[in-house]
C-alpha cells in the first residue's frame, strides 16, 4: 500500500517517516543540520528526545505545519516553527523572493495566508507566551492590515493543550521554511536583513531575525536518498514540479 500526499501536505509526511524509523532522534539531528539560519548555531546536535507538532492549530495565529519540540542533552529546549510553501508547477521565480512581496503588498491591504503572514503570525504568538502569556482579550495587531484587531487563543482544549507543550521551549525559538529552490537562493534571501525589509505597517518588531532560515526541497531529496526514506521520496518526486 503506497500513501502519496500532495503538495507541502504531502512532503510533510517527512516527519511521519522519520519519527517511525529505528534512529529518529539521529535523523531528525540531520534533517536540521541542512537548515541554514543568519545566526548560525547548529541546533538540536544532540537530541535525547523531541515531540512533533503537525498541521497544529493556534487558532487566530494560524496553523502551523509542524512544530518541533526537542529536547538537548544540555537540558536546552528548542522549538522550531516549519512553514512548508510550493510554487505552481509553471513558476520559474524564487520562492522566497515572491512570497515576500506578497506579503509586503498584503500589508498595505489584508493579511491573507503568505509564507511570511504565517511565520508574522507565530512570531507574534511566542512574544505572548514569552511576556507572561497571551491574555483572554489577545494580542493586539495593528488594523489593518490584520483584519482582527485583537488574536486570540481561545478555549479548544486540544490548542490549548498543545500551547501547553510549547510554553517550555518558548525562549529558544526557530522559525523554518521549507521551500522550492536551491540552496544558495534559500541562503541568500536569509542572509539579507529582514529587518530593513519589514513593512513599516507592523512596526516596531523586536524579533532577532537571524533566528528565520530557511531549507530547500531539492535538499530533502538526497538526504531521504541517502538515509533510505523510500516513501518520503515517492511523495518528493509525486510532487516533484511544485517542490523543485
Amino acid at each position: 500500500m503506497q500513501v502519496l500526499g500532495y503538495s507541502e501536505r504531502g512532503a510533510v509526511a517527512l516527519l511521519y517517516e522519520i519519527a517511525y524509523s529505528n534512529k529518529a532522534l539521529s535523523l531528525l539531528e540531520q534533517f536540521l543540520s541542512l537548515a541554514h539560519f543568519p545566526e548560525w548555531k547548529q541546533i538540536g546536535t544532540r537530541l535525547t528526545d523531541a515531540h512533533v507538532l503537525v498541521e497544529q492549530s493556534l487558532s487566530d495565529f494560524g496553523d502551523a505545519d509542524a512544530i518541533l519540540l526537542l529536547d538537548d542533552a544540555d537540558g536546552t529546549k528548542t522549538a522550531v516553527f516549519v512553514e512548508a510553501k510550493v510554487k505552481t508547477a509553471q513558476a520559474n521565480a524564487g520562492t522566497l523572493d515572491r512570497e515576500f512581496v506578497k506579503f509586503q503588498e498584503e500589508c498595505r491591504a489584508k493579511l491573507k495566508s503568505s509564507l511570511f503572514t504565517q511565520l508574522y503570525y507565530k512570531a507574534r504568538f511566542i512574544e505572548g507566551l514569552r511576556s507572561g502569556g497571551i491574555p483572554l482579550t489577545g494580542l493586539k495587531f495593528p488594523k489593518p492590515p490584520s483584519k482582527k484587531k485583537f488574536r486570540k487563543i481561545g478555549n479548544n482544549p486540544v490548542v490549548l493543550r498543545a500551547v501547553d507543550k510549547i510554553k517550555p521551549y518558548r525562549q529558544d525559538v526557530w522559525f523554518l521554511s521549507l521551500v522550492p529552490g536551491t540552496r544558495d537562493s534559500v541562503h541568500d534571501f536569509f542572509n539579507q536583513s529582514l529587518a530593513d525589509r519589514w513593512p513599516q505597517e507592523l512596526q516596531p518588531v523586536t524579533w532577532n531575525f537571524s533566528r528565520w532560515g530557511g531549507v530547500a526541497w531539492e535538499q530533502i531529496d538526497p538526504f531521504c536518498e541517502q538515509n533510505k526514506l523510500t516513501n518520503t521520496r515517492c511523495v518528493l518526486q509525486f510532487n516533484r514540479e511544485q517542490l523543485f
